[in-house]
């Protein structure tokens, strides 16, 4: 099977760096950066989130999974979505468990009113730790060293209650957060965190690396193995919180959903390489029409001369471009000279039509060929480059095949420099 996830490395020359606040985790406001909908939606570029169809997503994920717990994954700032509109859906639909990465995506849940579980499904380090006890965050820990460092800042603040947290295995395969069970300095390893009084294991977990079905079973049943032996060193079963199942292992394989599954992508509408039509994009990425602009055939466009108009032509000029977290992958060139990877068949929606991209994306800009409709084009007119609009739509497998990246990749950095408001609001 062709994973998604191998775009993290197709393409990756052609790929320009948004921003460097884009890069990091960025710094999360519960209000927006005080951007109201009007002028939020007065800049070059914004985001549309659609709550009723997160929601409706959250509404298909527990019709498939049953009665299994939920835990939304809002990481990355609910996969650029803006956790801070989206934490109301949260409350509205009930969900008692919430995946984070950062403080501040805490920091917002908890500011507007999410009182359930908190879970940091990534390593923390030590001022995180420390910094999150008055966010109730319960953290995963797959290291001894950090193990035992939370434990000493957590006795500094209580001496009496034990810490929830919970043990991260390496089961799954990832190699990135767990203990490894399968060596003797491992097992070492664990016997040590077990010892730790100070801190009270909730829950067991682990992460699967490849959507492959002999590969996740494999290693759901290395991880059922590892529990158990761990039940067998002390580890208290009961009430432990067994959850090991991502989007596509609760979906295509019900063993794995345990007592609570972390579903992520399906949430935004995302399913990856499963196939279905229950879910539904919750992000739309819009721009205006800044100018028409008429030009003779032969006329190249943009850096480098990568496109020559065969025909005389009015061009869409789109005021946003790399510096707003656009790919340069998603430019367009039509010359022999140039490599065939560079020509790219990009489409924006105009009107409820597609039209192409043309040349290359630049820092603040991209072009579009509207020929044909500029009689009927309007400066301000709506540019939809992923989402709806009318009856077309700009899909995530679009996006990512012309982008020569994976989707979460591209939408967590546009979401981080695009300011993002509320579908209808």
């Amino acid at each position: 099977m062709m994973q998604r996830r191998g775009f993290l490395t197709a393409g990756a020359g052609l790929a320009a760096v948004a921003s460097a606040r884009a890069l990091a985790a960025p710094v999360l406001s519960a209000s927006n950066h005080g951007l109201t909908p009007a002028k939020a939606q007065r800049r070059n570029g914004w985001i549309e989130i659609d709550a009723a169809a997160f929601e409706a997503n959250i509404d298909a994920v527990r019709a498939w999974t049953g009665p299994t717990r939920l835990c939304a994954v809002m990481k990355a700032d609910a996969y650029g979505n803006g956790i801070a509109l989206l934490i109301p859906s949260i409350l509205r639909k009930k969900i008692t468990d919430v995946a984070i990465t950062a403080n501040d995506e805490a920091r917002v849940a908890r500011a507007l009113g999410y009182k359930g579980r908190l879970i940091r499904i990534r390593t923390a380090t030590p001022e995180e730790m420390e910094d999150a006890f008055s966010l109730r965050v319960e953290e995963s820990l797959g290291n001894v060293e950090a193990a035992a460092l939370l434990e000493k800042l957590w006795r500094k603040r209580s001496r009496r209650d034990a810490l929830p947290v919970h043990l991260a295995l390496n089961a799954g395969g990832m190699s990135r957060n767990g203990i490894e069970l399968s060596t003797a300095y491992g097992k070492a390893d664990a016997r040590a965190l077990l010892a730790l009084k100070g801190l009270s294991f909730r829950g067991a977990m682990t992460h699967y690396p490849s959507e492959e079905a002999e590969d996740i079973l494999g290693q759901f049943r290395r991880y059922q193995e590892d529990v158990a032996w761990l039940q067998g060193e002390g580890l208290n079963a009961n009430g432990l919180l067994r959850h090991t199942a991502n989007t596509f292992a609760a979906l295509k394989h019900p063993e794995t959903r345990l007592d609570m599954v972390r579903i992520g992508g399906a949430i935004y509408g995302d399913p990856g390489s499963y196939k279905t039509d229950r879910f539904v994009q919750t992000m739309t990425i819009k721009s205006r029409v800044a100018a028409v602009n008429h030009y003779p055939a032969g006329q190249t466009v943009n850096y480098d001369r990568t496109y020559r108009l065969e025909r005389e032509s009015w061009l869409a000029n789109i005021p946003i471009g790399y510096s707003d977290g656009l790919r340069r992958s998603f430019s367009h060139a039509n010359r022999p000279e140039f490599p065939a990877e560079m020509r790219n068949q990009t489409q924006v929606l105009i009107r409820g039509q597609r039209f192409p991209v043309v040349g290359r994306v630049t820092m603040n800009t991209l072009m579009v060929d509207v020929t044909g409709l500029q009689d009927s084009l309007r400066l301000d007119d709506e540019v939809v480059l992923f989402g709806g609009q009318g009856a077309q739509r700009i899909t995530q497998a679009e996006f990512e095949t012309n982008g020569s990246a994976y989707g979460p990749e591209m939408l967590a950095v546009l979401g981080a420099t695009l300011p993002r408001v509320l579908k209808g609001s």
